[in-house]
């Protein structure tokens, strides 16, 4: 681990990722406490939700074939700026008073264009610049910090608010953001491929796509991914009503949880960069989320918040597991000319269940009861493992073998 911290463009891309976590979650947190501020609305929370996340899976459909033939470095200092940028309407509008709710929306909208060409694009960068033997320790270290400014930024943000006021949070967002554009531009532009004709988008999103035919199992994965995110996507919006009214906890207890799950997600992150890399991976990526399930399930039942506290830390240091290992596996795979649209195809496969659960999740609660989602949801993550865990066809999670490809085996 020594030996990447004296990797000069490492060092760079890690601390760019550190303050643009930090920018990050402090856009989160600004945007939900304005809107409710404002609005003092639930729906309105879940509507500013919607209004980010639909143009996120958009923008990954659409723009994701073309990250490999755009500089990787340039995406993502366009992404840091160009929200940086956006944060300032409210910066400057606030103090005088003239801030409105449909400004909120017109930002998170903007947020949700611009923010998801950073996570593809940075994934694809760290296999430009660390050789394959480094980059599960790298993406620990990477995904470690960014859990770590997850875990910091919320109570940060609350404490500014508490002392000072929403403004600096904003400002120091902005900050934040370009810094981290200023990082990364230390750092050498990405390897381009030189493509002798243009391509459609159709095309190149099939291409793709068809990389998924080579590595079958990969797209299982993704397959998979979508179960497990939408019972991620309809809890995650019921943990607040859960924590106060199934436990009886306060907003204090609510952000204890949350952190919980953060810290969790860290010392994962830790644990992975300091084991040796496994050599059954089926193993640890299926057996972790498995773990997970039967956690969600704990929640459901346990009327104890301490305990709902560690349920939560452990469901962050599994999910972290395998979303390393996930990870690694992809970067070793795909083929420097297919990295964007490939690794944009595998967000856009864990993301589309999201939204369908959080819509879901929201009507069998308010009909039903929040612990009997939480019992349906792990188990549907639980009997997803164990369906994934019989079928064959993730045994190829072990296979070490790495096909030799190049634009030929895509474009015949």
């Amino acid at each position: 681990m020594k030996e990447l911290f004296r990797d000069r463009k490492f060092v760079f891309l890690w601390l760019a990722q550190a303050a643009s976590g930090l920018g990050s979650t402090f856009a989160t947190f600004s945007l939900s406490w304005l809107v409710y501020e404002m609005t003092g609305s639930k729906m309105a929370m879940g509507s500013i939700w919607l209004s980010f996340m639909l143009p996120n899976i958009i923008i990954q459909m659409f723009a994701g074939p073309y990250l490999d033939q755009w500089d990787r470095k340039k995406v993502m200092i366009f992404s840091e700026w160009f929200r940086a940028g956006i944060f300032l309407i409210p910066a400057i509008l606030l103090p005088f008073e003239v801030l409105e709710s449909w400004h909120l929306y017109i930002i998170s909208v903007a947020i949700g264009l611009a923010q998801p060409l950073f996570y593809p694009a940075s994934m694809a960068y760290i296999a430009d610049i660390l050789p394959k033997d480094k980059l599960t320790k790298g993406n620990s270290i990477l995904e470690g910090t960014g859990q770590l400014m997850t875990l910091l930024g919320p109570t940060l943000g609350g404490i500014l608010i508490s002392v000072f006021s929403v403004e600096w949070v904003l400002y120091i967002l902005i900050l934040a953001l370009g810094v981290a554009g200023l990082l990364l531009m230390m750092n050498p532009s990405s390897k381009k491929q030189h493509v002798k004709q243009k391509e459609s988008w159709f095309f190149q999103f099939k291409e793709g796509l068809k990389f998924f035919r080579v590595y079958p199992v990969l797209f299982w994965v993704g397959i998979m991914m979508m179960f497990i995110n939408f019972s991620s996507g309809a809890a995650q919006p019921m943990f607040l009503p859960y924590i106060t009214d199934e436990l009886g906890g306060t907003a204090f207890q609510y952000g204890l949880f949350t952190s919980a799950f953060s810290l969790g997600m860290l010392g994962g992150s830790l644990l992975t960069g300091i084991l040796k890399e496994p050599k059954n991976r089926k193993r640890v990526m299926l057996g972790s989320l498995f773990i997970d399930g039967l956690l969600f399930i704990g929640l459901a039942w346990t009327p104890y918040y301490w305990l709902a506290l560690v349920f939560s830390f452990g469901q962050g240091l599994f999910a972290i597991m395998f979303n390393i290992n996930n990870t690694t596996l992809y970067q070793r795979r795909v083929p420097e000319h297919l990295r964007g649209r490939v690794f944009s195809v595998r967000i856009l496969l864990a993301q589309a269940g999201i939204p369908f659960g959080a819509a879901l999740g929201g009507m069998f609660a308010e009909a039903f009861s929040i612990p009997l989602l939480f019992a349906i949801l792990g188990s549907l993550i639980v009997l997803t493992n164990v369906i994934c865990w019989m079928h064959p066809i993730f045994e190829k999670l072990n296979d070490h073998e790495i096909k030799d490809l190049d634009n030929k085996d895509f474009l015949a």
